[in-house]
């Protein structure tokens, strides 16, 4: 009789509940277990209810405590198959909303786990932290509707991230999508000055001339004056580079030249006197082919521009010279 009794406590599907729960909540706490007996504790205890109605609420927030656990251990590409798992949980109940925050904070510790194999100096061929990441971010924001400001963060977050990492021509294809969705002026202002340098930092001049243009054609009148300075004087150090035919040029682009040579009072020119004047020489000595007069006046220069803007310059010479 007491057997039968222990028989049916066994299979009461609640007792088994309790049972699961408890050796799931010490197995989350013993940092001594691997992170796969870990990660497959769980998988297993979803598939057991299989059957029955799964607690996936259960699940995810077992999933989220091993992602933490490995955080605090600094285990982030172990964390984020932690918090992937805890996405498809979220999946598996249509809760949109939930399954991207998760795979955006697998990207994120994906994405650290890149970083910290950079800082080592060791590089994967296959790039599988990387990939990982990448994949989590777009999983993310196609939770989002396509015009969502929260579309354009995810994109301008990846593609920050693969600058920081060297890969500049990836994150130039993202930033290219961010442009697509984003619709407030600010933030598409930032994003067109990212892509300008990175398209300035690849050599490609004359797209990077055709993004300044159209930066400086949609501003509008809240954008700060060192933003348009930093712009304009860029387009013209490109204009020089890259010699664009006199009927392919934007009316702006034709009148910043006619203003800056005339000493025209304009809004759309707010550069100092001095840095005017250097480069009013610098288009005289490029138009007379003076490569002399050219380094002389650009030593003087550099003091006024950025780094980016002195490569350009140092482009320029190296041109002349050729």
């Amino acid at each position: 009789m007491n057997e039968s009794k222990g028989n049916d406590v066994n299979n009461d599907p609640e007792a088994e509940n309790k049972r699961d729960s408890s050796r799931a909540a010490k197995m989350s706490t013993d940092l001594g277990a691997s992170f796969n007996e870990q990660y497959m504790n769980i998988n297993t205890k979803m598939k057991k209810r299989f059957m029955r109605k799964p607690n996936v609420s259960e699940a995810t927030n077992e999933f989220i405590a091993l992602a933490i656990q490995c955080e605090h251990s600094d285990q982030p590409a172990f964390a984020g198959h932690a918090y992937v798992g805890a996405a498809k949980c979220e999946a598996s109940v249509g809760h949109f909303l939930g399954e991207a925050e998760h795979f955006l904070a697998a990207a994120r510790q994906f994405m650290k786990a890149e970083k910290k194999l950079k800082s080592l100096k060791f590089y994967s061929a296959d790039r599988e932290n990387l990939e990982a990441a990448i994949g989590c971010y777009i999983q993310a924001l196609n939770k989002y509707p396509e015009k969502s400001p929260i579309r354009t963060s995810i994109l301008m977050e990846l593609a920050s991230d693969l600058v920081e990492l060297n890969h500049k021509m990836e994150a130039a294809a993202y930033y290219e999508q961010a442009l697509e969705t984003v619709t407030e002026s600010t933030m598409k202002t930032i994003c067109l000055k990212h892509l300008l340098s990175l398209r300035i930092d690849s050599g490609k001049y004359d797209i990077a001339l055709e993004i300044a243009n159209k930066m400086v054609d949609g501003l509008n009148a809240n954008v700060p004056e060192d933003v348009l300075a930093e712009v304009q004087v860029s387009r013209i150090l490109l204009t020089l580079l890259v010699k664009p035919p006199e009927d392919s040029k934007p009316p702006s682009l034709k009148q910043l030249f006619i203003d800056l040579m005339n000493d025209n009072e304009s809004d759309t020119i707010p550069l100092n006197t001095d840095l005017k004047l250097k480069l009013q020489s610098i288009i005289i000595c490029h138009a007379t082919g003076d490569t002399q007069a050219l380094i002389s006046v650009s030593a003087d220069t550099k003091q006024f521009l950025t780094l980016q803007q002195v490569e350009l310059l140092h482009k320029l010479i190296s041109d002349e010279r050729g």
